[in-house]
């Protein structure tokens, strides 16, 4: 089982990765990598934030800082792929104080051009991955030998401030007087994002309030849009993160008329699901059954819900068995918890239509830690579905056509490629 797994060509649901120009213009170290998750875990543990990052350190000066954290956090999933990626594509086993400058020696010596076809196609196998580039403010046709495209609108659908107006209206060049101007910019974005390829809607508006979004009728809306405008609500510090919302009517009218254009151009939507990254957050504002009016009204939209919804996946799986139209994903998951992402792999695979889980998504900025949750991601896979076929649930072929499912064919079926 495990051979089957590793011979399958991976459509990859989901993906922060950098364009390789950008990515080996750039210094790149062990705490680069270490960067992304792994050093989450860290502070967990109880490193203080500032300690990796602050200018002026030496490599072994961050690493004192750094190593008696990680010592505890070195078994999570996000210390396991970072350990992996070490190991595999820099051939170092040991991530320690006198291994530190081989890592770094090696590091700088990949960071070149062809590091993505080494990593993304040699090593990995991916066919190609769904790249969400929130760091481009407006669409950018990504590399196609490597991408194809989702686009976020969350800020067409969260405006706060006279200000958020005029950086939408240089975006699009359109002048954002009223609420039905705001969608025509919305509308002007969209089309643009067509343009350039895009295949999936992308939404991590969980990061900023609860997954529900009430039916609001245009008068609503247009009376927040016009507080909006005048100022008229005093926003407390550290709005952007907090539970309260002073213009929910129009962010929900807004979220509706997206939904909209997605069903209108038969695109899928990708929505941020379960746990956030960084360290601190409004877990409940992820729960994924908030969303469920949503899957009712829009019977046609394909609504994929990312990170198995953690630590809401039961929740999940019993909204993926309801709604024909909602689907599961796996993407992130395998780090965020392999022991979790097993055991919703293996209620999942007796509760919902196996063609509605998405297996593997990296959701990573670097290719070497996408490239080590596959290898999580596959050995996950494959121990499920050994259990699956010892258990006398699957046949063995059977077990493989379900691992193609599971890591290509369910997401090439809804991210097929834009020309």
């Amino acid at each position: 089982m495990r051979a089957a797994v590793e011979a399958i060509e991976v459509v990859n649901s989901h993906e922060h990765i950098l364009p390789e120009q950008e990515r080996v213009s750039q210094t790149v170290d062990f705490f680069t990598l270490a960067g992304h998750y792994a050093v989450n875990d860290v502070i967990s543990a109880g490193m203080a934030p500032e300690s990796v990052s602050a200018k002026g350190l030496t490599a072994e000066e961050r690493w004192r800082a750094f190593e008696p954290y990680w010592r505890h956090a070195r078994f999570t999933g996000y210390g396991q792929a970072l350990r992996i990626a070490i190991r595999d594509i820099y051939g170092v086993g040991e991530i320690s104080a006198a291994t530190i400058p081989k890592i770094n020696e090696a590091i700088a010596r990949r960071n070149r051009p062809g590091l993505y076809r080494y990593v993304l196609k040699e090593r990995a196998r991916i066919r190609y991955a769904v790249l969400d580039d929130y760091w481009n403010a407006t669409p950018v046709r990504p590399d196609p030998e490597f991408f194809v495209l989702a686009r976020k609108f969350d800020r067409f659908i969260l405006p706060a401030t006279a200000k958020d107006l005029a950086e939408l209206e240089k975006l699009t060049g359109v002048s954002i007087t009223s609420l039905r101007h705001l969608k025509q910019a919305m509308e002007r974005s969209f089309a643009q994002s067509l343009e350039a390829g895009m295949v999936a809607v992308k939404s991590t508006i969980a990061y900023a309030r609860e997954l529900r979004f009430a039916e609001t009728g245009e008068q609503a809306a247009a009376a927040d849009f016009l507080r909006l405008v005048r100022g008229e609500v005093k926003l407390p510090e550290g709005f952007r993160g907090r539970v309260e919302r002073p213009f929910r009517a129009l962010e929900d009218h807004m979220f509706h008329h997206l939904m909209r254009l997605a069903d209108a151009h038969r695109l899928p939507v990708q929505l941020h699901t379960g746990i956030l990254a960084g360290n601190g957050a409004f877990i409940t504002n992820t729960n994924p059954v908030g969303l469920t009016n949503l899957f009712y009204l829009y019977p046609q939209v394909q609504f994929d819900l990312f990170h198995i919804g953690y630590p809401y996946q039961n929740e999940l799986i019993a909204l993926a068995k309801l709604f024909p139209n909602v689907h599961v994903d796996f993407c992130w998951a395998h780090v965020i918890s392999p022991v979790a992402a097993r055991a919703a792999l293996h209620e999942m695979l007796e509760t919902v239509p196996v063609n509605k889980i998405l297996g593997f998504g990296g959701d990573y900025r670097h290719p070497e830690l996408s490239y080590a949750h596959l290898v999580m991601a596959r050995r996950n896979i494959a121990r499920v579905l050994t259990d699956k076929v010892e258990e006398g649930l699957f046949e063995e072929d059977e077990a493989a056509e379900v691992a193609r499912l599971l890591l290509a064919e369910n997401a090439a079926r809804l991210f097929s490629p834009k020309s």
